[in-house]
């Protein structure tokens, strides 16, 4: 007689057993979720991944940077009132100055350009004869005028008021004779080009020594810069110094 497959346990306990796996099944299901996190990182919050850092913040953003730009928009730094300011100083004090130097009336003069500068010495960029300068660097600007005659003028400037005129020219020459009445003093002609000219004026500003002890055939350091007028004929005498 051959006998079937024998049937093992009770009904019941096949439920038990069936209700414990799904139990277990549950659990771990529950314990898929993700450990507690940082309570500051809001990037598990809210899904987002926490942004990468690409480089190192600037504030505020060098000229012609740009973030996110928006099409048709055009990305203009605010201005620094602080440089603003320090700039419309400058120019009130370099047309000042060189419309004193000339005597001629400020209201000539436009600004060309303005730039910040850290001259070598307390003589800011100026080396005059017989004049010792402090061997400090010195802060200042460097400003470019425009005259109405088209003429333009450099005017270095430093700190405390200090301005010193800026020459076009400068060389070493001799003196052929000397118009007190005029201030006009001529130079000897050179052979070749010569592009400061023979004839030159003193102005209000120019630093001439002795200027009635000039004779013909005295040798002379001179630096010269256009006289404000067109066609004037002559320059304007920054200063002349007597070499021997």
């Amino acid at each position: 007689m051959i006998e079937g497959p024998r049937r093992s346990g009770h009904p019941g306990l096949l439920l038990l057993a069936a209700a414990a796996v799904a139990a277990v099944l549950t659990l771990a299901c529950d314990r898929g979720d993700p450990p507690p996190s940082n309570p500051l990182d809001e990037s598990r919050a809210t899904g987002a991944a926490a942004p990468v850092p690409t480089g190192p913040a600037v504030f505020p953003p060098s000229p012609g940077a740009s973030g996110t730009s928006t099409p048709g928009a055009s990305a203009t730094p605010a201005p620094d009132a602080a440089s603003e300011a320090a700039r419309e100083k400058a120019a009130a004090r370099a047309i000042d100055a060189i419309a004193e130097w000339l005597g001629v009336p400020r209201t000539e003069f436009t600004i060309a350009s303005i730039e910040v500068v850290a001259w070598p010495s307390a003589c800011l960029g100026v080396a005059r004869p017989e004049v010792a300068c402090a061997q400090v660097v010195t802060p200042g600007e460097r400003v470019t005028l425009r005259h109405r005659s088209g003429e333009t003028y450099e005017v270095h400037l430093g700190p405390r008021e200090a301005a010193a005129w800026q020459p076009r020219y400068e060389a070493t020459r001799t003196i052929a004779s000397v118009d007190l009445s005029t201030g006009i003093v001529t130079l000897q002609p050179l052979t070749g080009s010569d592009e400061m000219g023979t004839r030159h004026r003193s102005a209000p500003g120019s630093f001439v020594g002795g200027i009635k002890d000039l004779k013909a055939g005295d040798r002379v350091r001179i630096a010269a810069a256009p006289w404000p007028a067109a066609n004037a004929g002559f320059g304007a005498i920054v200063w002349l110094v007597r070499t021997q």
